[in-house]
């Protein structure tokens, strides 16, 4: 008996459970409009093919706009007849409204209090379609709590609930439909050697930043892929080359906001007195953008020179259009390869080192002398190592002495001259003056190590590099 009482008392367990389980999906898990009813079945508001209508014209929060045809899939926003649009949008729009269908019917004769409740005493946005001189106009008001959107269709009391991808079209403005690029950059005309010059400009920077990219650079400056040319003539960080890559690409892929670019349309985003300029050249023609306010969202707005738009990117991209002259700069002071070399003189503190550089032997081992010393050549490298790394700390402070107290001259092996001279600034500091600019602040102590490691060089004693 007992073993038959079992299974039954577990097939009731199950039936409780089973029970409470549709009650949580009743009463929380169901979706519900703010009137607590389950959604119902679809409602079918439009069956018709409006996919050549003549105009669809939408009134919102951002003002009216009508798109008109021009022709079989072709439309063109009023007033604005030869500004690019993306047809393929519109016409996809008017497929959408063609099948309309809402989520549920939600009232059929809504009281005033209701309509206000809605949204829909004033509606957030009104469309109309008008096809072959028919008109199908609808009115869109507030969001439910379900994520949708109360409804009407003119001529018809009834209230619904539409899914939120049609209204979300219609709440926005005009811009959503232009087709525009504000450049065209991309990672293959950078690679393809595309991508020759670029100048920046900013009110908050005192200099004007010009590099020099790849097929522009000058005999002189072989061997480097991009350098900066003014103020100062200094290779260009990598990190600096990759944020205005990411500006380009993002640019390439910002949004219009605006299309008006008279004097008071600009005026309207910053853009009549721009905080920053970039120029571009790509393909042997220059792209001039200039960038004005920036925007609660944090996006800039900025316009190409001849474009009919205004668009937005992000600020934190265009932020390095106004960073500093030291952020443009690769932080080493020389970069020159040894075996371009092929003499170094060093003077300084009564003391005068030649090093001369001859040839690599068949191991990849460099000839060298200190004073007509012959020398190993790894110990050269770690000497030659410490030059390269001594790093840019800072700028724009002058020297207060008028000689330097350590000269570095460089024989290149195709006659050229370069020199690096060092002021002393402070106990701590010097400047640098390399190949006439006198801008760069480096830390003293690795100047003086110049000297003290020529002289371990001679010595054939090791060299510490210690950063």
């Amino acid at each position: 008996m007992i073993k038959r009482v079992k299974p039954l008392l577990i097939l009731a367990s199950a039936a409780v459970v089973l029970g409470i389980l549709l009650w949580v999906l009743v009463a929380f898990v169901l979706p519900k409009d703010e009137a607590g009813a389950e959604k119902g079945n679809a409602v079918v508001l439009m069956d018709a093919d409006l996919t050549e209508a003549d105009f669809l014209e939408v009134e919102n929060s951002f003002g009216r706009y009508k798109l008109i045809k021009a022709a079989i899939g072709k439309y063109y926003i009023e007033g604005k007849k030869d500004y690019p649009i993306n047809s393929g949008s519109v016409v996809s729009l008017l497929e959408q409204i063609g099948s309309l269908t809402a989520v549920k019917k939600v009232v059929d004769h809504p009281s005033e209090d209701q309509l206000k409740d809605y949204g829909l005493s004033d509606p957030a946005a009104t469309f109309k379609v008008t096809d072959d001189e028919k008109v199908y106009r609808f009115y869109i008001g507030a969001p439910s709590a379900s994520g949708n959107y109360y409804f009407q269709k003119d001529g018809e009391e009834s209230v619904y609930l539409v899914n939120a991808s049609l209204p979300d079209l219609m709440l926005l403005s005009r811009h959503q439909f232009y087709s525009d690029i504000i450049t065209a950059y991309t990672d293959s005309v950078s690679e393809q050697g595309g991508l020759t010059n670029i100048i920046v400009e900013s009110k908050n920077r005192e200099e004007t930043v010009k590099i020099k990219f790849n097929d522009e650079l000058a005999e002189e400056e072989a061997g480097v892929s991009y350098i900066m040319t003014a103020p100062i003539k200094h290779a260009v960080s990598f990190a600096m080359v990759d944020r205005i890559a990411a500006l380009l690409t993002d640019l390439s892929n910002s949004s219009v906001v605006g299309d008006d670019t008279s004097a008071a349309g600009l005026k309207k985003f910053g853009l009549d007195q721009p905080v920053s300029t970039l120029r571009v050249t790509m393909n042997g023609k220059q792209e001039i953008m200039h960038f004005g306010g920036v925007n609660e969202s944090e996006m800039q707005y900025c316009y190409r020179e001849g474009g009919k738009f205004v668009h937005a990117v992000s600020a934190s991209s265009a932020a390095l259009l106004e960073a500093p002259l030291l952020d443009y700069c690769e932080d080493m002071i020389y970069t020159r390869a040894a075996d371009e070399l092929s003499k170094i003189e060093i003077k300084g503190k009564e003391k005068s080192y030649i090093i001369r550089i001859g040839e690599k032997d068949e191991a990849g081992n460099m000839a060298v002398n200190i004073n007509n010393r012959a020398v190993d050549s790894e110990l050269f490298s770690d000497f030659y190592m410490h030059i390269l790394n001594i790093a840019i700390t800072g700028m724009d402070e002058k020297p207060k002495e008028d000689t330097p107290y350590v000269k570095v001259e460089f024989t290149l092996k195709d006659g050229g001259v370069e020199t690096m001279e060092f002021y002393p600034v402070s106990d701590l500091k010097c400047c640098c003056k390399i190949k006439g600019n006198d801008r760069f602040l480096v830390n003293t102590q690795y100047v003086d190590l110049i000297l003290e490691n020529a002289q371990h060089l001679y010595d054939g004693e090791t060299i510490e590099l210690e950063w």
